[in-house]
């Protein structure tokens, strides 16, 4: 008789892996691909999705084919969480995906704040109004490609055409529905009301779902394509970074640190409070892939993005192989750079969210400082961005945060796992998890499937292999000076030269400075 796995589609920003577990999460067999992106001028970016779903496809079939004896009892998707992808009538993409990260919502986003207002966005949906959200993009889509609009039917997140083109339903969950910037978090469901100011009929959307719930059945058609049984289970999943948050925290309500491209920190609550947007220091809270749970998600800002841009740009090395590890890098043992960087480098950051010092800074440069410090600066600008969402989130939540879990393919750095423990003052706990993300659709898919009672007993199946690092103290002394004494006023000061630049940068672009 065949051993019970369970499956994971993970689609992320650079990568598409699908994974194996067994029923104790342990990675049976894996396989990856480049997940299929154009990029285009001003920061645009789009997805193919057909080719994305021939890769996902053939991924999958790879993934059953390595697992002899084994049956794959459900499937689960996890993926990035504002892209978006409109569909005709029959499920066919009307256009390719526009990427989560693309910035062309942006007087979309301006429009909201006319006609309704941050905090009235923020209340509503627990999410800080911003360019980069669903809706945003499929305004932007109406404005531009109206021809486009009218063949759409449904708008699904990447996450939710997986699960479409598995077992033909169209569906979401909450955490994924969260990120369209419509979903009204007091009642789990689209917003009549935001809908009915930008003129969105509802039945664009799909229904919505909590994480883990059954929603099909794999089709013949997908089968076919797959390798997958038809009649396998498929389950809602959920938002990425909530699908690796849960693999890693296990059934315990702890703050969890995911550092990948991007950094941030997700820290579980009991309920949706509705708060402005200054109270919650511009940090998302909406449903985690926990029924009834619900998540502070900080935008800690780029993270392994800014190893690579130092690399690729700096250095004039190939990047493409990823940011990690940095431990050759950085000098050990660990001193202070010397050197204040702002991280942001284009991308707001919570919790002051200073949106026009979104371009980012390094101070203190002189001809004594080389190439490591440039590096070990850019990781501790990250680290000070960690620690002032920490400290604001301990006031949110009335609870200190003494340690802080921390996941993926950063817990395998000596020295970025030190500086964070240094910089924010906190014994930082690494889980070694081979594919969190993935783990946390599987752990869903197994509840949808009835493997596991409950999201509870899933995240108990899970062993975690964990190793602490403590603060040093006399470098820790050294960072809190900085941070206390530097790192807080450089929002305000860099955004007063970055209006200055902004500013010569559009005179040297115009005529008189073509």
């Amino acid at each position: 008789m065949p051993a019970p796995a369970l499956l994971a589609v993970d689609v992320g920003t650079s990568s598409v892996k699908v994974a194996g577990f067994d029923p104790a999460g342990r990675l049976l067999a894996q396989r990856r691909g480049g997940t299929p992106t154009e990029r285009l001028p001003g920061g645009w970016a789009e997805h193919d999705v057909d080719a994305l779903w021939v890769l996902v496809a053939g991924l999958v079939n790879e993934v059953v084919t390595a697992l002899p004896g084994f049956r794959v009892e459900a499937v689960a998707a996890a993926s990035m969480g504002e892209a978006i992808v409109p569909v005709d009538e029959v499920g066919k993409a009307v256009r390719p995906a526009i990427a989560w990260y693309d910035p062309r919502g942006e007087a979309e986003a301006a429009w909201w704040a006319r006609e309704v207002g941050r905090d009235v966005v923020y209340r509503t949906t627990g999410q800080v109004l911003d360019a980069h959200y669903g809706v945003n993009k499929l305004l932007w889509v109406r404005q531009h490609e109206p021809e486009t609009f009218a063949l759409a039917r449904h708008w699904l997140s990447i996450g939710d055409l997986v699960t479409y083109r598995l077992c033909g339903i169209y569906a979401t969950d909450f955490s994924l529905a969260s990120r369209t910037m419509c979903f009204d978090q007091r009642r789990l469901d689209w917003s009549d009301e935001l809908l009915g100011i930008a003129d969105l009929d509802r039945s664009l959307f799909p229904q919505a779902h909590p994480s883990g719930s059954w929603i099909g059945a794999v089709t013949p058609a997908a089968a076919a394509a797959t390798g997958l049984l038809t009649g396998t289970p498929v389950v809602a999943g959920g938002h990425d970074r909530l699908c690796a948050a849960f693999a890693s925290r296990g059934n315990r309500p702890l703050p969890v640190d995911s550092t990948g491209s991007a950094e941030a920190l997700v820290v579980p609550v009991e309920e949706y409070v509705e708060r402005s947007t200054a109270e919650a220091g511009s940090i998302a809270c909406y449903a985690d892939v926990v029924p009834g749970q619900y998540v502070f998600s900080a935008r800690v800002g780029y993270a392994g993005a800014l190893v690579d841009w130092y690399r690729r740009e700096v250095l004039g090395e190939d990047a493409s192989a990823g940011h990690l590890p940095v431990d050759a890098e950085i000098e050990w043992p660990l001193s202070f750079s010397g050197l204040l960087c702002y991280p942001s480098f284009g991308r707001v950051l919570a919790p002051v969210w200073d949106e026009a010092a979104a371009a980012g800074a390094v101070i203190g440069l002189t001809l004594g400082h080389h190439r490591s410090h440039i590096l070990q600066a850019l990781i501790e600008g990250v680290c000070y961005s960690l620690r002032a969402n920490l400290d604001w989130l301990e006031q949110l939540t009335r609870r200190p945060v003494s340690a802080l879990r921390v996941e993926g393919k950063v817990a395998a750095s000596r020295a970025w796992v030190q500086l964070k423990a240094d910089v924010t003052g906190r014994c930082i706990e690494t889980v070694r998890l081979e594919e969190a993300t993935a783990l946390g659709a599987a752990l869903l898919a197994g509840i949808g499937c009835g493997m596991y009672p409950g999201h509870a007993a899933a995240g108990a199946a899970v062993e975690h292999e964990l190793e602490t690092r403590a603060p040093t103290p006399a470098l820790a002394a050294t960072y809190t000076d900085v941070f206390e004494n530097g790192c807080r006023r450089l929002p305000g000061l860099v955004g007063d030269v970055a209006v200055v630049l902004s500013r010569a940068t559009a005179r040297a672009s115009g005529p008189a400075g073509a």
